[in-house]
């Protein structure tokens, strides 16, 4: 029931999807951070799969670095957009699309070397099903780069304090479209545990540590000069062990042991 939810919510929200989070300057600082890893873990040739792909911007940037890509999503209309795109991009966009399950990825057979997953797509997936699957499919020594929201962002912490708006994060129901979403918001202990003994995590980070979080664009908007400030700021000291598990997004990297 939880995959079907996941999927209706995201087919709703597919049409809007990259105009609203595509536009979305904290969202644009983000991917730009993320596919900083990607490109620092994934080589031109390797085959690497892309969990929660959404309309398909990181398979893309992988695809144009030569890296083969199998980009799965629970969303059929997500997975359209995503096609689109490629048809766009041309032949040469090495990107297999497929609609279903994070969890099972089924159709796809073990010898990949690498995965990576994006924006919170492990939030809504139980993540030890997906631990167990890519521990069959991937080589071993296969990079993996993960980004899942994170439980207590600092950012959203001070706003709450300062304006008394806002709410903390705890798992639960989540509207997407509309439609009620189960999310789980795990701290890096427990998600690294959670993905099993098959992964030896090697580098964590924080995305939205000193920045506003995304649903502060307007403020972005208005303040470009401060924004940069705080990224510049933020790219200093999003891997202290003190400051990395209170992003607004964690991302963790590793490799299949």
């Amino acid at each position: 029931m939880t995959a079907e939810a996941v999927a209706r919510a995201f087919d709703e929200a597919a049409a809007t999807y990259d105009d609203t989070w595509g536009t979305n300057p904290v969202g644009l600082l983000f991917r730009r951070i993320y596919q900083e890893r990607l490109a620092a873990r994934f080589v031109a040739g390797q085959r690497v799969l892309d969990l929660g792909c959404g309309t398909g911007d990181d398979a893309l940037f992988l695809a144009a670095r030569g890296v083969a890509v199998g980009a799965v999503d629970a969303s059929a209309a997500m997975i359209a957009r995503a096609s689109e795109k490629v048809r766009r991009r041309g032949p040469g966009a090495a990107i297999d699309l497929v609609q279903g399950s994070i969890e099972s990825l089924a159709g796809f057979e073990p010898g990949w070397e690498g995965a990576c997953s994006n924006f919170g797509a492990l939030n809504c997936a139980d993540t030890a099903a997906v631990g167990r699957r890519l521990a069959l499919l991937l080589r071993r020594g296969a990079p993996v780069v993960f980004s899942v929201m994170a439980r207590s962002p600092v950012p959203a912490t001070v706003y709450r304090a300062l304006r008394g708006h806002g709410s903390r994060r705890r798992d639960g129901d989540v509207s997407v479209g509309g439609i009620p979403v189960p999310v789980r918001y795990p701290r890096l202990a427990d998600l690294c545990d959670s993905l099993g003994a098959a992964f030896r995590w090697e580098r964590a980070a924080a995305l939205g540590v000193c920045v506003p979080d995304p649903g502060q664009y307007r403020w972005v908007e208005a303040h470009p000069q401060a924004f940069g400030l705080l990224a510049m700021a933020e790219r200093v000291v999003r891997t202290w062990p003190v400051l990395r598990t209170w992003g607004d997004h964690l991302v963790i990297e590793g490799v299949r042991a």
